[in-house]
């Protein structure tokens, strides 16, 4: 048994390095395509994309390390590290839902506005949330640790909690947007009057959906572990006397609002999934960019196509077909082929 144990351990540990050394390369190539991708827009989910990638090289760093089943185990040496590794793997998760809010905020808008996505104040603005407030606030959150400051809970954690709850719940309200616009979108299909929302519109909105939803359900395992200690410290008392564990009234008889077993069962079959799916957090998100959000599609397409597929800059919105035929990059000029006998004379 001791044996099996242990060559599980190797096998999980030689597969947690491979996946590792997958996902950062797919995450530098993210990158590169954030900074110098002439097919993206400088809209916040760009921006979003390029900090889950960063967030998400740190993510495997650490995790890689310290992890249960750690490729690399004790690989980073810095004490400081060492000791804040459970904050650090709590913010690098916190980036991902904390930038969706932002993200869904700017999806709603540009589907009613598509054209805001040209406007330079209107990308400045999620340029400035998901940048410079959001990675400064989550350094602000790392450093509050080593303050001589007795908070009510760890800074790093309770950022985690608020941010998954605050994900969710934009989750769900974005999900109810899509079937609105769903109705708008048959609306301005049987309109006549021209309109900047086009069926690409309306496809980038719904995309956009499995885009949040499917990390959302990745990072509940993660989010019922951190929730945990919470809920010991803060909700134990009331979950009691609420009768939710044992009936009414906090009184042991009757029978349970819950199915404990059912709960049981969940938390475990979590439980083991969890180090899978913190593991594989970056690369997932990643291949929904990807997939779901139509500039980082164009753009893929773009690189390994060496610029056979959509060549050229990104299209204003709103612009009509002859403009677009204006700012794209032509075939290459042909020069004439002289004849070996014409260089011989020459």
């Amino acid at each position: 048994m001791g044996n099996t144990a242990s060559a599980k351990q190797v096998a999980d540990q030689v597969a947690y390095g491979i996946i590792a050394c997958v996902t950062v390369g797919v995450l530098i190539v993210m990158v590169y395509m954030c900074i110098f991708g002439q097919r993206l827009k400088a809209t916040g989910v760009r921006w979003h994309v390029l900090n889950c990638s960063v967030w998400g090289i740190l993510h495997l760093i650490s995790y890689c390390s310290f992890a249960e089943k750690a490729p690399w185990p004790n690989y980073i040496t810095n004490q400081n590290w060492r000791d804040t590794a459970k904050q650090v793997e709590c913010l690098t998760r916190s980036i991902f839902p904390a930038g969706m809010v932002f993200v869904y905020l700017e999806q709603i808008i540009l589907t009613l506005a598509p054209k805001l996505a040209n406007s330079i104040i209107f990308n400045a603005v999620f340029f400035v949330l998901l940048v410079p407030w959001l990675n400064g606030l989550m350094i602000f959150l790392y450093y509050a640790h080593y303050m001589d400051v007795v908070w009510w809970y760890e800074p790093a954690d309770l950022f985690n909690l608020a941010t998954y709850l605050l994900f969710v719940t934009f989750t769900f309200i974005y999900f109810l947007f899509c079937l609105f616009g769903t109705c708008l979108c048959c609306a301005t299909m049987a309109s006549k009057k021209q309109s900047s929302r086009t069926t690409g519109t309306f496809a980038d909105m719904w995309l956009l959906f499995p885009y949040g939803l499917v990390p959302s359900i990745m990072y509940g395992p993660s989010f019922g572990m951190t929730s945990v200690s919470f809920a010991m410290q803060h909700l134990l008392t009331w979950v009691l006397e609420s009768g939710l564990l044992s009936g009414g009234g906090g009184s042991s008889s009757g029978d349970s609002m819950i199915d404990m077993n059912l709960l049981m069962q969940v938390a475990t079959n979590a439980i083991l999934a969890m180090p899978w799916f913190v593991l594989l957090f970056p690369l997932v998100q990643s291949v929904l960019a990807l997939v779901c959000l139509r500039m980082f599609r164009e753009q893929f397409f773009f690189m390994v196509s060496c610029g056979r597929f959509f060549e050229g800059k990104h299209h204003k919105i709103g612009m009509t077909k002859d403009e677009w035929n204006v700012t794209s990059i032509g075939p290459p000029p042909l020069y004439p082929i002289s004849a070996p006998s014409e260089k011989q004379e020459a």
